[in-house]
């Protein structure tokens, strides 16, 4: 009797089909010019030397994903910004300590390869670290059949900086009446999908404001590290998932962070996304970045000096000491 044999295609991994995007990846990538990355996509690891100017080198590390941004991408067929999304959910959580972001890799896991698809977003994570002046030096592609249903993904990133030990800002210098300074976001960002996606699933909405909620992360490397080269900051927080609370509160758990609401008033695609889910403002606070997608501390003779480097920045509020870590006024 002849047994029909089995094989790793017919389970649903195509090996080969891998081994061609990898070759994609390779010829997106050929015609970048690698400061520091050693070499070639491919390999088993990637290498990377620290830039010479650096007496007393540390690196710093972080991770972060897409999350269910990835689904309206996926609804709108438009996989294009989800990458720069990837890269800057990374290096903007670098960048809080000070540290100048050097290499990127990516985790992309699927059910079936599809090269178009992932063409796609490789191209929008290139855009993203020549953003953040960083090098892509190698990831991971997964093809796992049924473990993600229908076209669905995962997409994530992990970040490498370099910074002088002397020079990481951690928050410990923050001081009773410092002023807040605020970077305002392009968006939501890509946080608070979740509740997003439910409320545009179960309303009627158009296409403008989905195209609108793609909008990719701000990436903040250039204009952060140039303040942090020519003023003493304090502390630094990245305004992602829990919004300021959250993030504020995790600069100096000694201090009280107390932010005037008016000065961050919720408007534009915000109070479009409140009224049509008929979500409290509280609750829009508590989830989103609501239009501030970085914050600064510093001194408070030094706000000037901050606005003339960048004109964006806008005092939020100050720095307290109470028994609360954060306050919200009005």
């Amino acid at each position: 009797m002849n047994k029909s044999r089995i094989n790793y295609k017919s389970s649903g991994v195509n090996i080969d089909e891998g081994q061609k995007f990898i070759e994609d990846i390779k010829s997106l990538t050929k015609k970048r010019s690698l400061k520091n990355a050693l070499g070639n996509i491919g390999s088993f690891s990637g290498y990377i030397k620290p830039p010479k100017k650096y007496k007393d080198p540390v690196f710093a590390l972080a991770c972060d994903g897409v999350g269910t941004k990835i689904s309206l991408a996926l609804k709108q067929k438009n996989l294009s910004s989800i990458g720069i999304d990837l890269v800057a959910m990374c290096v903007n959580d670098l960048i809080v300590s000070g540290a100048t972001p050097l290499t990127f890799l990516d985790y992309y896991g699927v059910s079936k390869l599809n090269r178009s698809k992932g063409k796609e977003i490789i191209t929008g994570i290139l855009k993203g670290c020549d953003q953040a002046g960083c090098e892509l030096i190698g990831g991971e592609t997964a093809e796992m059949p049924n473990h993600y249903t229908k076209d669905n993904f995962d997409l994530v990133g992990f970040a490498m900086g370099i910074n002088e030990r002397k020079n990481i800002i951690d928050g410990s210098k923050v001081k009773k009446n410092n002023a807040i300074l605020a970077l305002p976001s392009s968006g939501f960002h890509s946080n608070g999908y979740s509740l997003i996606n439910k409320i545009i699933n179960s309303k009627k909405t158009d296409r403008r404001l989905q195209k609108k909620l793609l909008t990719p992360t701000k990436i903040y490397v250039n204009e952060v590290l140039e303040l942090t080269k020519k003023l003493k900051i304090n502390g630094m927080a990245h305004i992602t998932g829990g919004g300021l609370e959250e993030n504020l509160s995790r600069i100096n758990p000694s201090y009280t962070m107390i932010i005037d609401r008016d000065k961050c008033k919720l408007k534009g695609i915000f109070l479009e996304i409140m009224k049509l889910g008929n979500i409290s403002r509280n609750e829009m606070y508590k989830v989103f970045n609501c239009g501030i997608g970085f914050c600064l501390i510093l001194d408070r003779e030094d706000i000037e000096k901050a606005k003339k480097i960048n004109s964006k920045l806008f005092e939020i509020g100050y720095v307290s000491k109470t028994e609360k870590k954060f306050i919200f006024t009005n």
